[in-house]
């Protein structure tokens, strides 16, 4: 009971915080392994797991392919085993996680969850007393990581942590101290959510009249505040020269928007001429090589073109489909449908899958896999839970 416990706090420091250090996610990998050795228990494989072992297997060969093809790969072999290795780790601990919380039951995942919200509580907290009014991280390096996870615990924290008491004020608590991280993308993201539950076709239509005559009627006076006139500005540029707009000593663009927008349109032209993928860390060495001309410059591109710095697409889910190509698209796609056929029965694992898939297109620092996984794992423990009190009835 002891030892359950110990592990519950573990791993819900594991999913609430990026303290995703190899050997820790190893170690416990091989406390699951060993467990169900000495238990004699006859491994069977879920459909999700079978599938998360694939994305190891086609991401692997994948990457060899793409070294034996291309020199500049080849050149950036090491990079490439690097790469493979963490992506590995990541999945083998995901599944460790799912293979270990199947033998729980739906109270104890809830409840881990609700640690992982607590413990971000009070550091937030402390920040919050400290900080005030620089934006808080949490147990986050910084706070775009914090507004991934509370993306992804935002309803299942609203929807499933709301007895006893103590869960429900927590939860609350987080939900409001969450605003304090100050992320844009995570306002804009939770309210793109909402509507898919609160809005009918007909609301939207009529929100978007709505905003478009405040938008017609007091465009001068938005334009006076400057944080909403240099996004125009940002937008104006990259409409209208594309890539070679984004330049930071020319047209002072933040050199954070430069790095992110030419990272996902990069991807996106990866993803175009390499469907197939090019596997996990391959894109460190497309970029520079295919991207070199398209006249974005800042301090930090720059020296990603020069290779002092590593590329990466900057999102978790971009980085999965170059990796993978047309397989992880349609892997991906097929898991949107399983959440989308039970968004009725249980709307807010549909709604996390959204917001999870959304923050993954935009941020690349927390474990991805590893949240999939928990919303699986929730999934399954919810239909079980009804067939449990289905035949409670006969």
């Amino acid at each position: 009971m002891a030892l359950d416990k110990l592990i519950q706090l573990y791993l819900a420091l594991m999913i609430g915080s990026v303290f995703n250090i190899g050997p820790l996610y190893l170690a416990f990998v091989a406390f699951v392994l060993a467990g169900r050795m000495f238990a004699n228990e006859k491994i069977g494989w879920s459909k999700i797991e079978l599938q998360f072992i694939f994305i190891i297997l086609i991401g692997m060969l994948l990457s060899y392919a793409y070294i034996i093809r291309y020199p500049e790969a080849y050149q950036d072999s090491y990079n490439i085993y690097l790469a493979n290795r963490k992506v590995i780790i990541e999945i083998l601990f995901a599944l460790a996680v799912y293979n270990y919380l199947k033998f729980q039951d739906l109270d104890y995942i809830t409840q881990t969850l609700f640690f992982a919200i607590l413990f971000n509580t009070i550091v937030g907290t402390i920040e919050v007393v400290l900080k005030f009014p620089n934006r808080i991280s949490m147990l986050f390096p910084e706070p775009s990581a914090a507004g991934y996870f509370y993306l992804f615990i935002f309803f299942i924290a609203l929807n499933k942590l709301k007895e006893p008491p103590l869960y429900n004020y927590v939860s609350k608590y987080f939900m409001v101290l969450g605003l304090a991280i100050g992320s844009k993308a995570q306002i804009i993201l939770l309210f793109f959510v909402g509507m898919l539950k609160y809005f009918t076709p007909l609301k939207v239509l009529g929100y978007i009249i709505f905003v478009s005559t405040i938008l017609y009627l007091f465009w001068d006076d938005l334009m006076k505040i400057e944080a909403i006139k240099y996004n125009v500005r940002v937008f104006e540029l990259y409409w209208q020269k594309g890539l070679a707009g984004l330049r930071s000593n020319e047209y002072g663009v933040w050199g954070t928007y430069v790095t992110r927008i030419s990272a996902i349109e990069g991807a996106i032209k990866c993803i175009i001429e390499h469907p197939f993928g090019i596997g996990f860390g391959g894109f460190n060495s497309w970029f520079p090589t295919n991207m070199a001309d398209a006249g974005f410059s800042s301090e930090e591109t720059d020296e990603i073109l020069q290779g002092i710095l590593y590329a990466s697409p900057k999102s978790n889910l971009f980085e999965f489909f170059v990796a993978t190509g047309v397989f992880g698209i349609a892997l991906y796609i097929s898991w949107f449908i399983e959440f989308w056929k039970i968004r009725k029965k249980y709307e807010y694992l549909f709604q996390s899958f959204v917001t999870l898939t959304l923050a993954s297109a935009f941020i690349e620092l927390n474990p991805m896999y590893l949240y999939i996984m928990i919303l699986f794992i929730l999934k399954e423990k919810e239909e079980e839970r009804e067939e449990e009190l289905e035949e409670s009835k006969e």
